[in-house]
């Protein structure tokens, strides 16, 4: 038995995704050890010894949690715009009247790069003690090349301070400024070149949808950002049918995202194309407004993923835990789907599942160790009280230290 291994956790109950020939993804539940070398698991179940043994006690080990959609990062708060909402005002309402996304835009055109990076340093840490592991941050409170750069320097400068893996997309289509959208459109194509100049994001994002861009700019501008080697996302048919979530999927999309509106006959249009489903609904909860079809998408071969949406507006939950509860509560969705689509879904989204995502032998060891007696009682009880340890690339990041595995 070799002690060249760095670390192991004994007496695990292990449970993974994981995707057959088929890419279809199930759960593996496995008991026994997982031994981790450097920043990568070396073997999971059978016991191999290691430098440092820690004893699980018998607790559920799952792969770390994933957020393939959040607006990180953003400063300041819109409590005042939750008690107007709480009180009957729509979020289309709010927008018209200068609120919503303006008024974050105002507040990050008067802060500095280093007062964006120290501010969403806390959220960092608040999703990582949620067991969130890696995590996607969108540009879009910039609305001008100046701000969405800082906004996208910003996340540059933030991935090398947190214990997580940060991967950024451009969202500088997220609210229609004040010169409109053509001339916004030529602004953005600069953008867009600046970006690829600094290599600051891989990915471009666009929210079309009511109150927002028109269906003919969204897919004039994924054109352009498809020429330049771009990949795509859509915030797409949340307030609003407007069949842009199929133009973007026709376009390559990686994702088309919320799709609360979605009709029944585009849904296999989304399974042809490979598009995944990135789906909130916490975001359903915060506004009181209908849950995504999540029944009918998986039903209908769409891959399902899952998000927080976690920003200043429109929703300001985060844990991965009370989302679990919602996909099984509100969108009809199993455990295991919920988990899948937490992890290794969300994965595939940002382009990272060949590394993450999964507890298997060759991929980084992000683990997330969980005092419960089973997978349905995450959803049941949804509280990030379930974790003890949180491992990044194989280091301990987080742990809680009233009840630590002896």
């Amino acid at each position: 038995m070799t002690k060249s291994a760095d670390l192991e956790i004994s007496n695990l109950r292990i449970i993974t995704p994981f995707e057959d020939r088929e890419y279809e993804s199930r759960l593996h539940h496995l008991e026994g050890c997982i031994t981790i070398k450097n920043d990568k698991i070396i073997s999971v179940g059978e016991c191999q010894g290691a430098k440092l043994v820690i004893n699980g006690n018998g607790m559920i080990a799952i792969p770390g949690f994933i957020d393939p959609h959040t607006h990180i990062p953003f400063v300041g708060e819109r409590s005042k715009e939750f008690v107007l909402r709480a009180y009957g005002k729509s979020y289309v309402e709010i927008l018209k009247n200068g609120g919503g996304i303006y008024s974050t835009v105002e507040k990050i055109r008067s802060s500095s790069r280093k007062e964006l990076v120290e501010e969403n340093y806390k959220y960092a840490r608040w999703l990582l003690k949620s067991g969130v592991t890696s995590f996607e941050c969108k540009s879009g409170y910039g609305l001008d090349l100046e701000n969405e750069l800082k906004q996208l320097r910003a996340i540059k400068e933030l991935s090398k301070i947190v214990s997580q893996t940060l991967i950024p997309t451009f969202l500088g289509a997220h609210a229609v400024p004040k010169q409109g959208e053509n001339k916004y459109l030529q602004e953005l194509t600069t953008m867009l070149k600046e970006i690829k100049n600094e290599s600051l994001s891989q990915f471009v994002d666009v929210f079309c949808d009511e109150g927002a861009f028109s269906v003919e700019f969204s897919t004039e501008l994924f054109k352009r950002a498809k020429e330049m080697g771009f990949k795509l996302r859509a915030h797409a048919e949340e307030l609003s049918s407007n069949g842009f979530a199929v133009k973007a999927s026709e376009l390559g999309a990686v994702s088309v995202d919320h799709i609360i509106k979605i009709k029944d006959e585009e849904i296999p249009i989304l399974s042809k194309n490979k598009t995944t489903a990135v789906l909130m609904p916490a975001t359903s909860f915060y506004l009181k407004t209908a849950y995504a079809p999540a029944r009918k998408l998986i039903d209908g071969g769409v891959r399902v993923a899952l998000g927080s949406d976690f920003n200043p507006g429109s929703n300001t939950f985060y844990s991965p835990f009370f989302t679990l509860h919602l996909a099984v509560n509100h969108l009809g969705m199993s455990p295991d789907e919920a988990l899948i689509a937490h992890t290794l879904n969300a994965a595939h989204v940002l382009g990272i599942s060949k590394s993450v995502g999964t507890i298997e032998a060759g991929k980084q060891a992000d683990i997330v160790v969980l005092d419960a007696p089973s997978l349905e009682y995450l959803p049941y009880m949804p509280t990030n009280e379930h974790i003890r340890m949180v491992l990044k690339n194989g280091r301990k990041v987080f742990e809680n230290k009233d009840n630590i595995p002896g």
